[in-house]
């Protein structure tokens, strides 16, 4: 048993989240769309691509097929459908059954042109391309889902579509529009799921009236994990390696972590480098301990980060390490550590940080927002290091 991080994880590895997995399961096996909300590292991805959708597909490998596409870089209408065409050849080509039936199947697309090169290396089962009748090798995203639309008609395969960090399609104009027309065009049953981690552009994505996507498929949010749950998950792997910890510290690790998953664990590792077989039962001050070792040996990389902010952006977000999270950004508490800002100014820094993810928010308990620095490590950095 281990911490996993910075890679997708396993079934085994996944805390808790039991009942997001049958709900999301439920909805894909009765054709129905699902959007999953939720921070990122919050395990999103690895609950729908590496648990649910391989659950999902194992039940009949040979003819179904997971379709993921993500569209966290992309910048353009035909950067998202250069995505789209090279993951529904990808999906494809993944599927023994396409090419034990010498691709009789593939004859039935329309505005499709697919071609096959077998592997060099044996060590796979070839590669497929799909081009368009004009030989271009970019599909419109019209193409490939009437297409998926007809394999799945003709029962020939059934299709899953997993479209991951979603809000990026509201920098491309009339993305939307296109997507929500292809999608509502589709004839069989063919579930989406898709997921987002930038809370405000999501909400401006699915819950304005006017929005394409407003009111689109199901809801499923993935939260904070319950403390207990998450004690137990730290408690077995820390037993393993013959360290103990209080729900108290395990508490308050938790919370110096922000509570995700990605960050916890990371930590926990490293407590265990530093532990590990020492009979130990880990205290506060060994977590401040530890903590403060692990932003000094990785100074380097958060002094990098800390670098591409400019210096108004650096004030700002050493005014959040400051509080442990911040209700009114433009409230007198907050500006009076940034008295060499304007208001207007502060409020402009503060919407480009929470765009690109470096500030996120969570809803209280009352139903309030509070705002914090995403990352638990750079927000232990900027206190450490840059704050007087």
């Amino acid at each position: 048993m281990y911490f996993s991080y910075d890679k997708l994880i396993n079934e085994a590895d996944f805390c808790n989240s039991e009942n997001e997995k049958k709900a999301l399961f439920d909805y894909i096996q009765s054709g129905q769309n699902v959007k999953i909300f939720g921070p990122r590292n919050f395990g999103k991805t690895s609950l729908i691509k590496n648990i649910v959708s391989k659950k999902w597909e194992s039940q009949n490998l040979d003819n179904r097929v997971v379709v993921y596409m993500d569209f966290y870089s992309i910048e353009s209408m035909d950067q998202l459908s250069q995505e789209l065409t090279f993951s529904f050849s990808k999906a494809l080509a993944q599927k023994k059954s396409l090419f034990s039936k010498g691709f009789d199947i593939l004859k039935s697309l329309k505005n499709i042109r697919p071609t096959w090169e077998p592997s060099l290396s044996g060590d796979s089962l070839g590669e497929l391309s799909l081009k368009s009748e004009k030989n271009e090798p970019i599909l419109s995203p019209k193409v490939i889902f009437e297409n998926m639309d007809l394999l799945q008609q003709q029962n020939r395969f059934e299709f899953l579509v997993i479209l991951d960090e979603f809000q990026e399609i509201k920098k491309i104009p009339r993305a939307e529009a296109i997507l929500r027309g292809v999608l509502q065009d589709l004839k069989s049953s063919i579930p989406v799921v898709i997921l987002g981690s930038k809370q405000h552009i999501l909400n401006d994505i699915f819950n304005k009236p006017r929005a394409p996507f407003y009111s689109w498929g199901n809801s499923i949010e993935i939260g904070f994990i319950e403390y207990e749950k998450y004690h137990e998950y730290i408690m077995e792997r820390f037993k393993f390696k013959g360290v103990a910890i209080s729900l108290d510290v395990s508490i308050y690790l938790q919370n110096k972590m922000n509570r995700i998953p990605e960050s916890i664990n990371r930590l926990c590792d490293y407590i265990l480098k530093v532990k590990q077989n020492q009979n130990k039962t880990i205290k506060k001050t060994d977590v401040d301990n530890i903590l403060k070792d692990f932003i000094s040996q990785s100074r380097s990389v958060y002094e990098e980060i800390y670098s591409r902010y400019n210096a108004n952006a650096r004030k700002v977000l050493i005014a959040f390490a400051n509080f442990e999270s911040v209700k009114e950004v433009t409230g007198k508490e907050f500006l009076a550590r940034l008295s060499d800002l304007s208001k207007t100014g502060v409020s402009a820094i503060f919407k480009k940080l929470l765009d690109d993810s470096t500030l996120s928010y969570f809803i209280n308990s009352v139903g309030e927002k509070e705002y914090s620095i995403t990352d638990p490590f750079l927000k232990e950095f900027l206190k450490q290091y840059k704050i007087l």
